[in-house]
């Protein structure tokens, strides 16, 4: 049985495909080379690399690296009903990460009041791990415009 990502991927393929463009639009958040893992409605799996680029002066992942990171899950999980914009963030850093391991965001949809949502943010270098627990925090994000329903 084939169990590659691409097969065990419950993202929509139109969902996949409009993300994976705004992606490539995003030029701020594409130099961190993030990677979309899933999406799926009010719920989203990033990964990004921590590369020497990445790093602070203490040894770990740049604090602002991350907070992107955390954004793009953040946005990526609402995007079932179009593009959200960040109206608040609470990010908590709990343990540095280190360079050349993988930053795993899962971004998890609390509550919905019309255009305005709550999310759960977990960046994590371990995702079954709790002691691996990076940064977590919640979001909220007010969506722009809907995007057809055919994308969800």
């Amino acid at each position: 049985m084939d169990a590659s990502p691409a097969r065990c991927d419950p993202t929509p393929p139109i969902l996949r495909a409009e993300i994976e463009r705004l992606f490539m639009c995003d030029t701020f958040s594409k130099q961190f080379d993030i990677r979309l893992v899933e999406a799926v409605r009010g719920r989203a799996q990033l990964t990004m690399q921590v590369s020497e680029a990445r790093m602070n002066a203490h040894g770990g992942c740049h604090g602002g690296a991350l907070w992107t990171l955390a954004d793009m899950a953040f946005g990526t999980a609402g995007y079932y009903d179009g593009p959200m914009l960040t109206v608040g963030s609470d990010l908590s850093f709990i343990r540095p990460a280190p360079r050349d391991v993988t930053v795993h965001a899962t971004a998890t949809e609390i509550t919905r009041t019309g255009r305005t949502g709550i999310f759960h943010i977990v960046l994590t270098t371990a995702p079954e791990d709790p002691a691996a627990i990076v940064a977590t925090g919640m979001f909220t994000g007010r969506w722009t415009h809907p995007i057809a329903e055919t994308a969800t």
